[in-house]
């Protein structure tokens, strides 16, 4: 699977932009702030329909886009298929811009019941949950380097950004689940504050588990896979000194033997066991948005006893071993991306990361400069500079 063409209008900083691609390492330098971060944004948005470096959709629109709407277009080259994906982004607020320094223009609002965001394959429009993982990705930012160390909201964010692109229901599961559990938050507080029945709970209850039991088990899935693929990683990257494996820490108590069904009774016991508590606090204590996973390396556990550095290699081997998991779970290679992790990497971890890098089918790269890459990479890959939203591809290096 790679991505043949990609087309941007009033994408972020990208005014206009049409790319044509092909299988290979895609090298993008440049200095900061001039959109390399955004080119792979749009990328990922073509895979995820969301962005992972914007807190909504109008952030990506172009201030200066005279009918307010971002436009991203990607042809994916998969084996069975070609499929064409368009994505349009509406801000129906946008700021006001200076024009001189000091008085804004004037701008068009529209109206708020405006659709943000339309999309379509092939043509035809579609849902969201129809177009993720149309194209599968694997994003490595430098925020994923603190995957080991970072909030469990990050390694939750690592869970569901693979399995949503190859599980359809498990998104469709994980956006209830959210929803329900907002819900459930609300009922408690007016529980507490004596404003409803607390026997309100149990239809909440029922659907939450059933949402859990179905996300649970497919966290635990992914997670026997990933412990498959990553301490081979983890023993090469640190010279056989190190084995990983990744632990999933779900919230509820979870027993193996239990089928979905019973699995889903025992959460619910769960709940009941705690509904004082949980109303006292006026918050869901329990369900999948606050399970974890604990990364155990030689039999520690490297948040609380590892070095910086055996949390890097624990983070990198995790995300090399997801990009492993998504092509054992589709048969396809995802589009691997990588926003300019290599600076925040040691010599040895860098030059290990470029060997596995040079394996896969396309590869989409970010740095500021080109110095600390081996003249025999540099020779194999496409190099293009940006600028000010604009994309040069240079000649290759002799």
């Amino acid at each position: 699977m790679y991505l043949s063409h990609l087309s941007l209008s009033n994408f972020r900083n990208y005014e206009q932009l049409t790319l044509s691609l092909s299988p290979g390492l895609f090298i993008y330098y440049g200095e900061n702030a001039q959109g390399k971060t955004n080119l792979l944004e749009a990328v990922g948005m073509l895979a995820t329909v969301n962005s992972f470096h914007a807190s909504s959709d109008r952030e990506v629109v172009n201030w200066h886009a005279p009918d307010h709407i971002a436009r991203l277009e990607g042809t994916v080259k998969r084996r069975e298929d070609d499929v064409h994906v368009e994505i349009a982004l509406f801000d129906p607020t946008p700021p006001a811009i200076p024009t001189n320094g000091t008085t804004p223009a004037p701008t068009m609002e529209l109206p708020a019941s405006t659709q943000r965001k339309r999309l379509k394959i092939n043509s035809i429009p579609r849902r969201t949950i129809d177009v993720i993982g149309q194209m599968k990705v694997v994003l490595f930012a430098p925020l994923d380097l603190h995957l080991v160390d970072g909030s469990p909201e990050e390694r939750r964010r690592f869970l569901d950004r693979a399995l949503c692109q190859i599980q359809p229901r498990y998104c469709q599961a994980i956006v209830k689940y959210r929803k329900i559990v907002t819900q459930r938050s609300a009922l408690l507080k007016r529980i507490r504050e004596n404003l409803e029945d607390p026997r309100m709970l149990d239809f909440l209850d029922e659907q939450m588990t059933q949402l859990a039991s179905q996300i649970i088990y497919e966290r635990q899935h992914m997670i026997e896979i990933i412990n498959q693929q990553v301490d081979p990683l983890q023993t090469a990257i640190s010279g056989g000194r190190e084995h990983l494996r990744v632990i999933y820490r779900p919230s509820f108590k979870v027993d193996a033997a239990w089928n979905i069904l019973e699995a889903q009774e025992q959460y619910q016991q769960q709940l009941r066991d705690s509904r004082k508590k949980e109303i006292h606090q006026g918050v869901c204590l329990l369900g999948p948005h606050r399970d974890d996973l604990e990364f155990v390396v030689n039999g520690i556990n490297v948040l609380t006893y590892g070095s910086r550095g055996q949390q890097r290699t624990a983070a990198l081997s995790t995300k090399l071993a997801e990009l492993n998991y998504m092509r054992l779970s589709t048969g396809d290679e995802p589009v691997l991306l990588l926003d300019d992790v290599f600076s925040e990497l040691d010599h040895w971890r860098r030059e290990y990361l470029l060997q596995q890098v040079m394996q896969h089918e396309q590869v989409l790269l970010t740095t500021t400069d080109l110095d600390s890459f081996p003249r025999e990479i540099l020779q194999k890959a496409y190099i293009s500079r940006i600028e000010h939203g604009a994309v040069q591809q240079e000649q290759p290096t002799p």
